[in-house]
């Protein structure tokens, strides 16, 4: 009876982690290499940079055209 139970488990367990191994590791690092070579600006949060110095991103706020706007909200 013991074997038996084994003999079902330990497929099921091997599966899960292969598909959590694969799902959970291999899958997001994949997307993130394909991201960071064919997007780096993007892939890194569109930063806005002043000479060394992050100042911002250019996703946060809304851009006005009009100066009567003192500034967007986030």
């Amino acid at each position: 009876m013991l074997n038996d139970f084994t003999s079902a488990i330990r497929p099921a367990l091997i599966m899960t982690l292969l598909f959590a191994a694969l799902l959970g590791l291999a899958y997001p690092a994949a997307l993130t290499g394909i991201g960071q070579a064919v997007f780096p600006a993007q892939a890194n949060g569109s930063l806005i940079r002043e000479g060394d110095r992050v100042i911002g991103s250019e996703l946060i706020g809304q851009a006005f055209a009009s100066p009567a706007y003192f500034h967007g909200r986030p």
